[in-house]
């Protein structure tokens, strides 16, 4: 009997018996489908829409050639914007993989366990709404298939399954047979190349018990991200795969494609990209690394390393004011790079944490951007920053427009929203000499005393700060926030991000859009040098500078206190021995 009469027969309703016999008939025509399926995945599905609504779900054009294309082939790097349903296809694909090759173990993993575990339970959820015959392949019984917050796995009736592993050390030791990377822009390199592909060092056993080295499935990575930044792990991990493409093609394959196909299928809506273009926290090489698959960055001279930033992201949440919870001995500075008519005034949150040996620790914790306001209404901000934080000090660039803003901060204010008096801020000193008496004939009897530091950077000093913000990243000695995307995975796992309006989300995602940006801004800065000192110059010209100026000027202040202390610490006895 072949296969399709038992499909006919089951289309009619009618119950028929299956005997070893019947099912040993059918054994032939049944290897025949499930190879042609393994090579057209696409047509599979369409085969399983039969026994449900055909209605409720079709594929794009782009849609098919994805699916055979990462079906057919051992590695696939995926580089697609927002909205192209990429993650939606890549659990699709191993849901499929699942069921044509049974006992198979797959994973997939993220930048976050929590990230690749709330990826595949949405998609899965909706995979198998769309397409009820899927539904019907796993094993929901209890305790098998596992959905929970940082962990999923889904057990089929095939004998397969994939979950989510970590992208950390605890994974190591492992065993899967493939696997996709979700968002590999924001995966450790090291831990990927040394504990996650190392888990597919075995090849999947038959329902014979014999293994065969040589099938797609066998130690397949499907890599699928936005772009990401240049002189990186998954950017060099690109650039392998586009070899291995021209080199064996039957086994690698590199995919990319902007915003417009979403757009063209209505699954983007066109008002939404224009509205983007537009929004303040978005600029150029931003909006070219989320729709338009455009990588980022210099060539091999960038000035900093982009892997090292990414390395030091860790921390979770930023901060909107004074906490003590990292360290008592813990202190605020916010350095200022001023702006005004077109270009924003930044201010940088640094959280310093001493250490029993060495430099503290220094943790940009929240940016802020004032846009297009006048000097005096960007003090009354500024001070009510420097008051919430309950700051050390502010640094202030104090070269140029700076010193407009810098006269409004000699002076008291009064907030308009609260009618609360801000006191004169007193000068602590500067880079040049006389900066503490230059303004001491303002003070008043509230003055806030030794509230600001200034800025006056000339070639000396700026090669200085841009050696100095180097060999502290390096060093690990900074932190940042985690990348948005991570944050917002992160968000949508909570109840309290699920019921945020879209323009809270916006608001509440901004400090770790900001930390991106400033990334942006250091990974387009170019090494020049003239005589002895270091010259940063920018690659692209329309990605500004202002994120990066502030950042380093607080870096160099926290250096020149730090360097101060050790001197007062100091202590020669041969000083201190008189000779005759």
């Amino acid at each position: 009997m072949a296969l399709q009469d038992l499909l006919n027969l089951s289309q009619q309703r009618k119950k028929i018996g299956l005997s070893e016999e019947r099912v040993r008939e059918i054994i032939p025509v049944g290897r025949q489908y499930i190879s042609f399926w393994r090579e057209y995945p696409d047509l599979f599905v369409d085969f399983l829409l039969q026994f449900g609504n055909p209605q409720e779900f079709h594929f794009y054009f782009y849609q098919r050639v994805f699916l055979r294309a990462a079906m057919r082939h051992q590695y696939m790097y995926a580089v697609f914007p927002r909205a192209y349903s990429k993650s939606f296809l890549a659990m699709m694909i191993l849901m499929i993989r699942c069921i044509l090759y049974p006992k198979c173990k797959l994973f997939v993993t993220s930048g976050g366990k929590e990230q690749a575990a709330g990826i595949m339970k949405e998609k899965v959820q909706e995979i198998c709404t769309l397409i009820p015959a899927f539904k019907k392949e796993i094993d929901w019984s209890r305790g098998v298939t596992l959905e929970g917050k940082d962990y999923c796995k889904y057990v089929f009736k095939s004998g397969s399954y994939f979950d989510n592993i970590a992208a950390r050390e605890t994974s190591r030791g492992k065993r899967r047979q493939g696997g996709v990377i979700e968002e590999c822009v924001g995966v450790d390199g090291t831990i990927l190349s040394e504990v996650i592909i190392p888990t597919m060092n075995i090849s999947r056993m038959c329902m014979d018990g014999t293994t065969h080295p040589e099938e797609q499935l066998n130690k397949s990575q499907l890599y699928i991200t936005t772009a990401g930044w240049k002189n990186t792990f998954p950017y060099d991990k690109l650039i392998q795969l586009l070899v291995w493409q021209i080199v064996k093609p039957e086994k690698a394959m590199v995919m990319g494609g902007t915003y417009r196909i979403p757009v063209l299928v209505r699954l983007l809506d066109k008002n939404f990209i224009r509205d983007l273009k537009m929004d303040g926290t978005f600029n150029e090489s931003s909006f070219e690394r989320e729709y338009e698959s455009k990588w980022s960055g210099t060539v091999e001279d960038a000035f900093f390393n982009a892997e090292i930033f990414d390395r030091n992201r860790i921390l979770k949440q930023p901060e909107y004011a004074a906490s003590g919870r990292s360290s008592k001995a813990s202190y605020y500075i916010i350095s200022v790079d001023v702006g005004r008519k077109g270009c924003d005034t930044v201010a940088v949150i640094f959280k310093c944490t001493p250490q029993p040996q060495g430099a503290a620790i220094k943790s940009v914790v929240n940016i802020y951007t004032l846009n297009d306001t006048h000097f005096e209404d960007q003090a009354i901000k500024l001070k009510n920053l420097f008051y919430k934080y309950n700051a050390r000090r502010m640094v202030i660039d104090a070269n140029g427009l700076g010193i407009g803003l810098v006269d409004y901060m000699v002076k008291p204010q009064i907030n308009p929203n609260t009618n609360e008096v801000y006191a004169d801020f007193g000068v602590y000193g500067g880079t040049y000499e006389g900066a503490d008496q230059e303004y001491k004939k303002y003070r008043t009897a509230s003055c806030e005393q030794d509230a600001l530091y200034l800025m006056k950077a000339n070639a000396p000093i700026n090669s200085e700060a841009h050696a100095n913000a180097q060999a502290s990243l390096s060093s690990g000695k900074v932190k940042f926030l985690i990348d948005e995307r991570i944050a917002k995975q992160k968000l949508l796992g909570t109840k309290v991000g699920q019921n945020m309006k879209p323009e809270e989300r916006a608001e509440y995602l901004k400090p770790f859009t900001l930390t991106s940006i400033l990334k942006e801004e250091m990974m387009n800065l170019r090494e020049e040098n003239e005589g002895v000192n270091i010259i940063l110059k920018q690659a692209n010209r329309g990605i500004r500078k202002d994120k990066f100026s502030a950042f380093e000027y607080g870096l160099y202040y926290i250096k020149q206190e730090e360097e101060k202390k050790k001197k007062k610490r100091k202590f020669n006895a041969k000083d201190w021995m008189f000779k005759n």
